[in-house]
């Protein structure tokens, strides 16, 4: 759950046009800038309506919010990363329309760029030593690496076929490394297939992070067939795990906007010793957190 005030933000995103302009990315009126003006016009609105003025309606207010956030983590993790492969992933990622309702297949490589850049930030917000490029993301935990490939399937129909082409390419990658200990995930974003473009979720008061879980372990439920969850062993000895990934804002009880995020990693069954040093890195990482 990622839960951040306002004057946090934008503090934060303080940062971003000198780390851009220090890759040699011109800032511009792109997705990522129009992220930061929500914000701002969000945090004005809340000063009026603390002083008894009216509450104004803001276009994209809960897409421009979602995505500053994302922003947030990703500039505090990278951003004094010059890396050529880091510039390259951020100006695919600046693109594209603010609003999900925009999206379509064919502009659609922004947000799925967003979601390689704000899971590596996750994991090295959380203390691991993480690498952007090809594969998508290399987490290094302390006796091995793990090459990750990153999907965002647009629909439901289309889960399995990424997941498969993500097998695929980390399949090849593993073949040119001769270390052992080299390991692969499939790393799957749900969040297009669940809200299938309306960004906004709502829930009652009282629920937190719990709701996002239920959401995740639902849908992964309902498709256990059709997305071939039980076939992973067909896939490269070292893929070690299928990750599925599922990030919203929620509206709760009307009150509350935050954003929620939740991972469930599946063991394929192929390598013990590799599942073995993944799980508890990650459980290591989640009480870093916690």
């Amino acid at each position: 759950m990622k839960v951040a005030s306002f004057n946090a933000v934008l503090d934060s995103l303080i940062k971003l046009d000198p780390w851009l302009e220090s890759l040699g990315i011109e800032p511009k009126s792109d997705r990522w800038h129009q992220a930061v003006q929500m914000v701002k016009k969000a945090k004005k609105q809340r000063e009026i309506i603390e002083g008894g003025g009216p509450r104004v309606q803001i276009i994209h207010y809960m897409d421009g919010l979602f995505e500053a956030l994302e922003i947030h983590e990703i500039v505090e993790a990278f951003h004094g990363d010059s890396s050529p492969a880091l510039k390259a992933k951020l100006m695919r990622a600046l693109c594209g329309p603010i609003s999900p309702f925009d999206e379509q297949p064919k502009n659609s490589d922004a947000r799925n760029t967003m979601f390689e850049l704000s899971l590596a930030a996750d994991w090295k917000n959380a203390g691991s030593e993480i690498e952007v490029g090809e594969p998508d993301i290399k987490l290094r935990a302390p006796a091995a690496v793990f090459q990750t490939e990153c999907k965002r399937p647009f629909s439901e129909n289309s889960v399995r076929k990424n997941i498969e082409e993500a097998a695929s390419q980390l399949g090849k990658e593993l073949d040119k490394s001769i270390n052992e200990l080299d390991y692969g995930i499939a790393a799957v974003s749900l969040s297009r297939v669940f809200t299938k473009g309306n960004v906004g979720c709502y829930a009652p008061s009282g629920m937190g992070k719990e709701i996002i879980g239920e959401a995740l372990a639902d849908m992964l439920d309902e498709n256990t067939q059709s997305w071939g969850l039980r076939r992973f062993r067909e896939m490269h000895p070292r893929i070690v795990a299928v990750m599925f990934h599922l990030a919203a804002p929620w509206d709760i009880g009307g009150a509350r906007l935050i954003h929620l995020s939740t991972s469930n990693f599946i063991e394929t069954g192929n390598n013990a010793a590799g599942w073995k040093i993944l799980r508890e890195h990650i459980e290591s990482q989640e009480r870093a957190v916690a």
